[in-house]
């Protein structure tokens, strides 16, 4: 009898498929696959008959019991065959995948005094999907006093752009539906070298900069004028960067005083993001020691001397990106991709200590004076 946590089943309104020779599906917030991505490819010519799935179904993909994606979509059918193989190859997305190609409904719009959740919620309604913030930073709440929809934007396009103004980070969960911010990090997968870690690979960056600008404007008004509208400026610094380098940026759209702050922080949790990447492969679909599937933002323990060059040999890290694998020559593995803590959440100089090799510390973004 087949393991259960190993078995792949796409579940149709036509049936359920387990005949696979190939499984891979991916998520990483920093990229597009954010939305979560599949590729399937069927290989013996028994299931090719019986394989009727088609550009456009709907499917559910279930890893080990869990479902991965649900009412997610069948992109691309690729079949071939020559006289001594045939293959079928299945590329699709979650259901959020519709949301970064169709612009939104209208091709414009305009929301004033509205808060990112209401707006996000707005233009993914029809599309039956949902937005939500968790662990957000303080102020992403605040309203944006006017957000225009530039013409042909996608809902993706000015979510994206809107998070940014929020400090935010967001991706899909299973249903589709967006979730902006940091899980909670309630559990914590370990992994330890020599016991569960089948391969591993860290990068350690130099940060070029040890500061960041973002500069702003406001519309102008009677109450508000000269300076005060036109000069909108906020600064982070980052200790172990290059003394005196400074990367400026210009706002994608007009921010007061607390958004070029928030926007500022996130553009400092982009920089920490570079500062540790850990790429690293296990066994079987299920974290270790929890159960249940990945999520981005989830807490990783790694213990490896070899790889961190600091007195513990040892790092809780935020997931980036996952990809579940199965085929005849690996078996049935995870890699999943981490970043530092910072890459997620931003923690300033008064944080708690650990002697983490990236752990750099951050000072939250503050008004600066343009010069």
């Amino acid at each position: 009898m087949a393991d259960p946590e190993l078995i792949c089943e796409v579940r149709t309104k036509g049936g359920v498929y387990r005949n696979w020779i190939s499984v891979e599906v991916q998520q990483d917030f920093r990229t597009e696959g954010w939305l979560r991505r599949l590729r399937l490819v069927c290989a013996e010519p028994s299931a090719i008959k019986e394989l009727r799935l088609a550009p456009g179904d709907r499917v559910d993909i279930v890893l080990a019991g869990y479902n991965v994606i649900e009412r997610g979509y069948i992109r691309d059918r690729q079949a071939a065959y020559d006289a001594n193989r045939h293959a079928v190859q299945l590329v699709g997305y979650g259901k959020a995948g519709l949301i970064t190609e169709a612009s939104i409904n209208g091709g414009t719009g305009q929301y004033r005094g509205y808060k990112l959740d209401a707006i996000a919620n707005a233009v993914l309604k029809p599309y039956g999907l949902s937005f939500r913030v968790q662990n957000g930073p303080d102020g992403w709440d605040q309203p944006f006093p006017n957000v225009m929809v530039r013409y042909g934007e996608t809902p993706f396009d000015l979510i994206a752009r809107l998070c940014k103004q929020r400090g935010l980070f967001f991706y899909a969960d299973a249903k589709g539906n967006l979730v902006a911010g940091p899980k909670t990090a309630d559990k914590v997968a370990r992994f330890v070298e020599g016991e569960n870690i089948l391969a591993a690979t860290c990068q350690l960056r130099h940060l070029a900069v040890e500061a960041l600008i973002i500069g702003a404007q406001q519309p102008g008004s009677d109450s508000l004028s000269g300076k005060k509208a036109s000069e909108v400026q906020a600064k982070a610094t980052v200790p172990g960067g290059t003394p005196g380098a400074v990367q400026k940026i210009i706002a994608e759209m007009p921010l007061d005083e607390r958004g070029a702050q928030l926007r500022t922080n996130w553009e400092a949790q982009v920089l920490q993001s570079f500062a540790l990447q850990l790429s690293l492969t296990y066994k079987g679909w299920l974290r270790p020691g929890i159960g249940g599937l990945w999520e981005p933002s989830d807490a990783v323990s790694v213990k490896s001397p070899m790889l961190f060059p600091t007195e513990s040999g040892t790092e809780v890290l935020k997931l980036a990106a996952y990809t579940y694998m199965q085929d005849a020559n690996a078996g049935t593995v995870t890699t999943i991709e981490m970043v530092n803590r910072l890459a997620w959440e931003q923690r300033y100089a008064n944080a708690k200590e650990n002697d983490g090799f990236y752990d750099l510390g951050a000072s939250q973004a503050k008004p600066e004076a343009v010069t």
